[in-house]
C-alpha cells in the first residue's frame, strides 16, 4: 500500500536534512541523470 503520511513527511525532511549538507556542491541532473532510459 501507499506509505503513510508520517512516513513521507520523515522523506522529505531527510531529503531536506541531506540538501542542507550537501549546500552548493549538490546539483541538479534532472532527466539527465537518467542515462538508461528513453525519450
Amino acid at each position: 500500500g501507499a506509505p503513510a503520511r508520517s512516513d513521507r513527511v520523515a522523506k522529505y525532511n531527510q531529503l531536506l536534512r541531506i540538501e542542507d549538507e550537501l549546500g552548493d556542491t549538490a546539483v541538479y541532473a534532472g532527466m539527465n541523470a537518467f542515462t538508461n532510459l528513453k525519450r
